[in-house]
């Protein structure tokens, strides 16, 4: 699939009359970030749905350029969880925009991908992405290696595993749920699983196709007699979370979630990244591009460590559940509803 983008690339590169090596690749010595209009930047962002941990990446890179002092138009989409408007959103955005930013997997390949068959070089940031590599977004986190790079929302997942024993200390068996179109859900998910079964659960997964399947496979999932529910980063799912906390309402299941959104939004505990300071990292390397003069290839991709994460719980999401935490668990959680 690379090398299939490279082959597409250098014949287009090529027309477009853009400086490129004999593989194919960008030459990334003689690239330079060149604006339409110094004076006012176009910044286009791409938002594959609305829901609140993207949301809050995007006003954390907006805030952060803002803080720059850098005069820029803000060119906002959302894409409302439409594949094929998406892909439309992205060919306008590298045609019209300086810089574009992909939030998730889905919107930065699909700016990756209409920057390659535009011949466009321009700069694309991306954040939420929780494995860019797999996702072919740059070829290693150190050296992103051509004009894409970002930083990464790879999650905790082993150590939200945990919490699950450290709440249900008599656990036996678990649920892990996903969206199977979301590359990035899965690797959270194959992680989840892994990471239960070295603790000795039974591991149940099941994946929903769209948000029309969401609450039946919620709903079979509880039913399999299990004690917690997993799920990750996924943002088909996090933007119905209703449909979960239905379910696991109905069950008394714990559920154990990869944000703080999907947290307050229905699920009951979580060890969350802050997506508002990942979109400011985010900003801050766009920043560096604009006004530093730095290459996309010479800015590693960023994450946030565990230790930069936050332990999470909703009380009035367990409440509705009928689950109480044990005293040692409690201690160290901050609740989501300010109680």
């Amino acid at each position: 699939m690379k090398m299939k983008k490279l082959m597409i690339a250098a014949a287009l590169l090529a027309t477009c009359g853009v400086t490129s090596c004999g593989n194919g690749r960008i030459d990334m010595e003689t690239w330079k970030f060149a604006p339409k209009d110094e004076k006012n930047i176009r910044i286009g962002v791409l938002q594959p749905v609305e829901h609140d941990a993207l949301s809050q990446a995007r006003l954390g890179f907006k805030e952060a350029l803002e803080e720059k002092g850098i005069t820029f138009t803000f060119d906002y989409q959302n894409a409302n969880g439409d594949s094929a408007n998406q892909n439309t959103l992205a060919k306008t955005m590298v045609t019209n925009d300086d810089v574009v930013l992909g939030i998730g997997t889905g919107a930065s390949i699909s700016l990756q991908s209409a920057a390659i068959n535009a011949g466009s070089t321009l700069p694309i940031l991306f954040t939420a992405v929780t494995d860019p590599v797999d996702a072919e977004l740059v070829e290693t986190l150190e050296k992103p290696g051509q004009n894409v790079t970002g930083t990464s929302d790879a999650n905790p997942v082993e150590a939200q595993i945990d919490l699950i024993k450290e709440c249900i200390p008599s656990a036996t068996k678990i649920g892990v749920m996903y969206t199977q179109s979301e590359t990035n859900s899965k690797v959270q998910a194959d992680q989840a699983k892994a990471q239960a079964e070295k603790q000795g659960l039974n591991v149940v997964v099941k994946t929903c196709n769209d948000s029309s399947d969401i609450a039946s496979v919620a709903n079979a999932i509880c039913s399999e007699g299990i004690q917690a529910l997993y799920i990750p980063t996924d943002n088909n799912i996090a933007a119905h979370m209703d449909a979960i906390k239905n379910a696991v309402d109905s069950k008394g299941v714990l559920c154990v979630v990869g944000e703080e959104s999907q947290c307050k939004n229905g699920g009951h505990v979580t060890l969350s990244i802050d997506y508002f300071e990942l979109g400011k990292v985010t900003g801050n390397m766009a920043a560096q591009i604009i006004k530093d003069g730095k290459r996309p290839d010479q800015l590693p991709v960023k994450s946030m460590t565990a230790s930069e994460c936050s332990y999470l719980m909703s009380s009035a999401n367990l409440f509705d559940a009928k689950i109480k935490l044990p005293e040692t668990a409690l201690a160290k959680f901050r609740d989501v509803n300010g109680e």
